[in-house]
């Protein structure tokens, strides 16, 4: 790669390979390119940028990678203080909450030995990265220097959400230990519902046929799962198959739930179901949790929010989930890998997909 292309004001001569772009769909900006291109993570295509010279899109792909972050930083935030909400309405004190919040965040310390405090941590990574955007677009820093910046972007962002969806798992453990299991997933309806109609209100049958919603549902996919910093690399990577019916989304791992749950090869941490974390899997089964035992505390929010809470609302789910489940699923030497499915009309969807939650499939016309 050059070491500092020549300084242009005026875009490049030739268009770039990916770009950012306005979806007047889902009102928001996104990234350019085919399903199997969206499947690449945002760190590659940055890397990519930089690399042919192209120094004012890797600049907007490091602003766009902090939208895809800031995607799940603001649901481990929200969701953080509804379980909080959750229990003190299930007489939960404020002396017994806090002490259990200090020890997650003692537990939970960084690399570092900071204790796990996550706005600081993001208003740095901010800072980093707009710093690093601003020294792209003026020409400011080498070509090694921009890629050995970005990586240390991603390995701070990388410690701050794998501990962000440890807390998760964390509090649900703690409902369950608290209240029972069952209440699992009652935390689950208090704490979602606001989240669920922002987010997946438009894929309501009422509001637009199925196949309209399936560029909304597919992207949506990529850019939350690209800012779960998944796969081996922990760079946002997926896998993608495609079938007359479906696409399936794979994740090896993906970076919360199973990474979790198989142990964090980067830090060296085992499973999160083992000490000295302890967190939770399930022991009954659950409709929010594909009546299944082994399924993980964290990882059931896939079955609530994508499967349980849309089929009941309006008769579909969004995407089904093949969750591996913890021991048998996820450790060995070949550990499953999480798969999610979005099928590409009603009638694809299969009737076992509805019976695992405790549901029938509708009759369509």
């Amino acid at each position: 790669m050059s070491t500092t292309p020549k300084k242009s004001i005026s875009g490049s001569a030739a268009p770039p390979a990916t770009h950012l772009t306005w979806s007047d769909e889902i009102n928001k900006r996104v990234r350019t390119g085919d399903w199997a291109d969206q499947a690449i993570s945002t760190t590659v295509k940055i890397v990519e940028a930089i690399e042919a010279g192209d120094w004012e899109t890797a600049a907007q792909l490091v602003d766009y990678w902090m939208e895809e972050a800031k995607v799940v930083h603001v649901i481990y935030q929200v969701w953080g203080q509804g379980w909080g909400s959750f229990l003190a309405s299930r007489g939960v004190g404020t002396d017994e909450l806090e002490a259990e919040v200090d020890r997650l965040r003692r537990l939970l310390a960084f690399p570092d030995g900071g204790p796990f405090e996550p706005e600081p941590r993001w208003a740095e990574l901010a800072r980093s990265a707009g710093e690093l955007g601003n020294r792209l677009r003026a020409y400011e820093i080498s070509a090694e220097a921009a890629v050995a910046d970005l990586d240390r972007l991603r390995e701070s962002w990388r410690q701050l959400h794998d501990r962000g969806a440890d807390y998760q798992s964390g509090m649900l453990s703690f409902v369950a230990n608290r209240l029972g299991e069952a209440a699992v997933g009652d935390a689950y309806a208090h704490v979602l519902e606001p989240y669920l109609q922002e987010r997946y209100k438009p894929f309501d049958l009422r509001e637009q046929a199925y196949e309209d919603t399936l560029y909304r549902n597919l992207y949506l996919t990529f850019e939350a799962m690209r800012g779960h910093v998944g796969g081996p690399l922990r760079d946002g990577d997926m896998d993608l198959y495609e079938d007359d019916d479906k696409y399936v989304i794979a994740f090896d791992p993906c970076g919360s739930g199973t990474r979790g749950q198989r142990g964090d090869h980067v830090e060296g941490t085992g499973s999160r179901s083992d000490p000295p974390y302890n967190f939770g899997i399930t022991t009954e089964e659950h409709d929010w949790a594909w009546n299944e035992k082994g399924v993980c505390y964290y990882c059931a929010h896939c079955c609530y929010t994508l499967e349980l809470w849309p089929a009941r609302q309006w008769g579909h789910p969004i995407r089904v989930v093949d969750s591996p489940l913890h021991p048998d699923e996820t450790s060995g030497p070949e550990p499953k890998k999480c798969t999610w499915t979005v099928y590409k009309s009603l009638d694809a969807i299969p009737a076992e997909a509805y019976v695992r939650i405790g549901l029938t499939k509708p009759e369509t016309d």
